[in-house]
């Protein structure tokens, strides 16, 4: 072995004579990888997987052998989908030999989760544990996890989210509550409205400061708050009406500590979103709100005197209000917006803007804030109505990672440029109405190199522009398909052409370069399109299939799992959705012959 790594030396010395690297200006030398400081390779160990640093390092040499084993050094575990092999050997010789090292743990497959926790006491010697995330998991067994969890001393950090729906989300907040250190919660439950309501706070209090949660229920809301007095930032993905006749009846709440809120409204009126303000969130200095339909949410009145007179710190005003509308009512929304341009807006530097776009059934619109433009997601629609108090030059608009495009005349008329965006979503009525190519459109609006995810919604026809545009967006690792149009006449045809176009040597170009490895097809078409597609992304790894077709689904395990098959040999892991129980049993006898896979 050292002559080997002598040699490797000896290769690097002569590579580089002229091409020198240099650690140190003030003196003429040259370094190799073992001159390096025990610092350096541990700051270089947090950007690797640490079970590639172990099979890299651990058998080189006594001085990485020594680093490695170092009781000090943090250990951070993600693990998302993992062969059935590789797991038990990464459990074996990593997880439970320094379980009192591990300082994260990511966790997203269900499977590992289950087999990581078995006994579920194990959790106990993670004494070092600061940071939890674990995605896809059943409530049942995340109640369990979280009674061992008040045992961690160290953790402060936990997100989690849950597949089913929770009977008894209560059940989860108070032991959430009693974890002592907790400072941030992400947490993902669903269930409908408890129908026994969280008893409000009295002597248990949780440290939590930063709380995002994806459901809770108006009514819900202030006994939930009352367990959070040091809560700095809130942000509820959904908030519901209601389904109780009276919200009114609440004890008064301070929190003196919360500044930044973030609510995306689900039925909830502009009155009880009033009185949710004037209660609770009085102090706050950042309000990002998202609603829909009511139209008093873009009352310009309303909005200043509530400003005026209940949130008197209030910094940034954040709002996107969506509505559809017809020919009778489109004149009383399209007035509202017209008077957020008075002094009292102008002097706190908040600017509006009112987009219009149509849809195959309604017409819709959206009134948002800019200047700055804050969201992540930005929908291009086909006309701007009104740019409230903002000039109209061509501005970038940076915060917009996710861009969805609905028409043609929307990439034509855009007036901004989107220089951060990752991934784009295509509608039906774009695709079908651009006839030139659509990487010439995009490149006007936001740079094509630096996209990872792509998702289009439009039927069989779009295949031919999705390849062509596959050529230009290199980057792409994560491709979503939902086929519209389920009863198209035109599907024998359409199907029939998916093989002649995989003849085409744009095709056999995009196959041989392109890095496409999570697809997901929402689909009820045959079994064509999979191997379409399977023949298109060779270095596919995770594959969601829905809406089965008329096709078996034998055949359809047979194909993906075949050794024979070399476009499917990175495969690690098969969702399928929407299935029968028969199904269930054809796929669970099928791998149980298998000795590498989790089933679940």
């Amino acid at each position: 072995m050292e002559q080997i790594k002598r040699k490797r030396q000896n290769d690097f010395t002569d590579n580089n004579k002229k091409k020198k690297l240099i650690f140190n200006s003030d003196r003429d030398c040259f370094t190799h990888l073992e001159d390096l400081s025990n610092e350096l390779f541990y700051e270089i160990f947090d950007y690797l997987d640490i079970y590639d640093v172990y099979e890299a390092f651990s058998k080189v040499n006594s001085r990485f052998e020594n680093l490695l084993n170092d009781p000090t050094l943090p250990i951070r575990i993600s693990l998302s989908f993992i062969s059935k092999s590789r797991f038990e050997h990464y459990n074996t010789n990593i997880i439970i030999p320094f379980q009192y090292r591990i300082t994260l743990l990511h966790l997203s497959n269900p499977l590992v989760i289950e087999h990581l926790f078995s006994p579920i006491s194990i959790l106990l010697k993670f004494i070092r544990l600061e940071n939890l995330h674990l995605r896809n998991i059943e409530s049942k067994y995340f109640q369990e996890i979280l009674i061992h969890l008040i045992s961690l001393p160290c953790l402060y950090s936990l997100i989690v989210s849950c597949t089913d729906n929770v009977q008894n989300k209560n059940v989860f907040y108070h032991q959430i509550f009693r974890l002592s250190v907790l400072k941030y919660c992400k947490l993902s439950l669903t269930g409908n409205s408890q129908s026994n309501s969280l008893s409000m706070a009295t002597t248990e209090f949780s440290p939590i400061e930063y709380f995002i949660i994806n459901q809770l229920y108006v009514d819900e809301l202030y006994a939930f708050l009352s367990y959070l007095p040091q809560i700095r930032r809130l942000s509820i993905r959904n908030l519901y009406k209601s389904p109780k006749k009276s919200i009114r009846e609440f004890y008064p709440i301070v929190l003196n500590h919360l500044i930044h809120v973030s609510l995306n409204m689900i039925d909830v009126n502009f009155d009880e979103f009033q009185f949710i303000i004037k209660n609770l969130f009085n102090q706050i200095e950042i309000l990002y709100i998202s609603t829909k339909d009511d139209r008093a949410y873009i009352d310009a009145n309303q909005w200043q005197e509530l400003i005026l007179f209940h949130l008197p710190n209030l910094r940034i005003f954040d709002i996107q209000h969506k509505y559809s509308f017809n020919k009778s009512n489109y004149l009383l929304y399209d007035s509202l917006p017209d008077k957020f341009n008075s002094l009292f807006w102008f002097k706190r530097k908040w600017f509006f803007e009112h987009h219009i776009y149509h849809s195959q059934n309604d017409d819709h619109a959206i009134f948002f804030s800019t200047n700055p433009y804050r969201r992540k997601q930005h929908i291009l629609c086909e006309e701007t109505n009104k740019n409230i108090n903002r000039n109209s030059e061509k501005s970038h608009i940076h915060s917009v990672n996710h861009l969805l495009i609905q028409t043609k005349k929307a990439v034509i008329n855009c007036q901004n440029y989107f220089p951060n965006v990752t991934e784009i979503t295509l509608f039906h009525n774009f695709i079908h109405e651009s006839k030139n190519s659509l990487s010439n459109q995009f490149k006007k609006i936001f740079p094509l190199k630096q996209l990872t995810k792509l998702v289009i919604h439009s039927n069989l026809s779009c295949f031919s522009k999705m390849i062509e545009l596959l050529r230009y967006i290199p980057y792409i690792h994560t491709l979503n398909i939902e086929l519209l149009s389920f009863d198209d006449p035109q599907r024998s045809y359409h199907l029939t052409n998916s093989y002649v176009l995989q003849q085409n040597e744009t095709f056999r170009l995009v196959s041989r370069t392109n890095n496409i490895q999570n697809l997901t097809i929402i689909s009820s078409y045959e079994m064509e399109l999979v191997q379409f597609f399977v023949n298109l992304c060779p270095r596919l790894k995770h594959l969601t299939i829905n809406r089965f077709g008329w096709w078996r689904l034998g055949q359809f395990l047979q194909f993906l799992l075949s050794k024979t098959n070399k476009n499917t040999r990175h495969l690690v892991s098969l969702c399928v959705e929407n299935v029968s129980e028969n199904d269930i049993d054809v796929i669970r006898s099928f791998i149980e012959a298998q000795k590498d896979i989790f089933v679940k």
